[in-house]
């Protein structure tokens, strides 16, 4: 069992074997060269047929398995036959190459079919390719790749392919369909008619890029979606430089890491957005800036009718600040006045001290309208803060004046329910 199966450590070396064959054949071996793991032994036309001949009886190298055989076209030089063959026993492999004769107008080569059986087809598919005779070949013909009546041999390099002949590259067009004199035949389809192989091969090959359509990376669908709306924001007639870009959104997308194709684009994008967006502000109405301040706490009227007249932001709000507070005070006024006038008490004095109060914070207002806007002081109360502080202490001294009022009127009314005593009290107590 163990003399059949493979024992590579029995195998000669490269150098072995190649010290071996130039003893036994002497000028016929002509080189040697290892290349991705395969030794070639080169040998001159002459001992071609000796050496696989060598190769197959001689004990130390038993090459008793032929593998294959193959033409090569090395143009001015000529052709190539290369034979592999292959040690059972020791389990390795040699190429014996050897230089045609007759270049290559008639390639000559000894035949080895009488060494290894195995190589009459392949010698005969390297001359049905190559055009290269095998000298004691049984017969060569018929061709097997190809018709008996072909003209040429299809793997030299010097064959010219039939779309060769009408363009550089083969394959991105069919070429013409020429009649007997040269014309070309223009063949226009009719109702039934069957497509031909060349339209057969165009719908499968879009059903192929359809189906095997490679999918979008990250990179790439960012880079969609920036031209997109590039493209869109240009359609819109916001038309700039292609310098012009917001450079936030473009450090911004080149710091997470995207190239800077795609920065650019999608920066591009922003800038033109942001341009559409200022153009569409600038000819929106000034009171929509009014429309949009916030409203709490002050009085919408009065803050709206200061805006028209062209009063800026600031003074607006804080006057409407003082009329909402006012309005507040009046209506609280109102309510004490119909309260003592319920009680019969004299109406209060409080109101005229909060007329005298906003009449001061609007002397403030007015007096703060012509000069420059500066940013108040954090500890200092502006006008409208004082007068609320005011209002404040108002309600707090109004609502211990009605307490104290209570209070009397409680003990007033406790002292009016105790009984008087009569005469007839009197004399029914003796």
């Amino acid at each position: 069992m163990t003399d059949v199966l493979a024992r590579k450590d029995r195998a000669l070396s490269p150098e072995e074997t190649e010290a071996l064959l130039r003893d036994r054949l002497g000028d016929q071996v002509v080189g040697s060269t290892v290349e991705f793991g395969t030794f070639t032994l080169h040998i001159a036309p002459s001992g071609w047929h000796a050496a696989a001949q060598l190769c197959r009886d001689e004990s130390l190298l038993a090459y008793d398995m032929f593998d294959c055989l193959f033409g090569i076209d090395a143009r001015e030089e000529g052709f190539d036959v290369v034979a592999v063959l292959y040690s059972t026993s020791v389990g390795t492999r040699i190429c014996l190459r050897t230089r045609c004769e007759g270049g290559r107008d008639a390639p000559v080569c000894p035949s080895i079919t009488d060494v290894y059986r195995g190589a009459d087809w392949m010698e005969r598919e390297t001359y049905d390719m190559f055009g290269i005779d095998f000298e004691g070949h049984p017969s060569v013909e018929p061709r097997l790749l190809t018709v008996e009546n072909f003209e040429g041999w299809p793997l030299r390099k010097d064959f010219h392919l039939t779309s060769r002949v009408a363009k550089s590259w083969p394959g991105v067009k069919e070429p013409a369909e020429l009649d007997d004199e040269g014309n070309v035949i223009e063949r226009i389809p009719e109702v039934g008619d069957a497509p031909g192989p060349y339209d057969l091969d165009k719908a499968m090959a879009e059903q192929a890029r359809a189906i095997n359509k490679p999918e979008l990376d990250e990179g790439d669908a960012d880079q969609d979606e920036a031209d997109k709306d590039a493209s869109a924001a240009k359609d819109d007639g916001d038309e700039r430089p292609a310098t012009e870009i917001d450079q936030e959104t473009f450090d911004k997308l080149i710091a997470e890491g995207k190239s800077e194709r795609i920065a650019r684009s999608k920066a591009k994008a922003a800038f033109m957005k942001k341009q559409k967006a200022a153009a569409a502000a600038g000819d929106a109405p000034a009171e929509a800036e009014a429309e949009d301040a916030p409203t709490d706490g002050i009085d919408k009227e009065t803050f709206d009718r200061l805006i028209a007249e062209g009063k800026s932001e600031r003074i607006a709000r804080s006057k409407a600040k003082a009329a909402f507070i006012k309005k507040q005070r009046a209506a609280e006024a109102a309510d004490a006045d119909d309260t003592d006038a319920a009680e019969g008490a004299p109406p209060d004095q409080d109101v005229e001290v909060a007329e005298q109060a906003d009449e001061s914070a609007d002397a403030e207002v007015e007096a703060t309208e012509e000069e420059p806007a500066k940013a108040p002081a954090d500890e200092e109360p502006t006008a409208a803060e004082k007068a609320e502080a005011r209002r404040k202490e108002q309600a707090e001294a109004r609502k211990r004046k009605a307490e104290e009022r209570a209070a009397e009127a409680e003990a007033g009314d406790a002292d009016g329910d105790e009984p008087t005593q009569g005469p007839d009290d009197e004399e029914g107590q003796a």
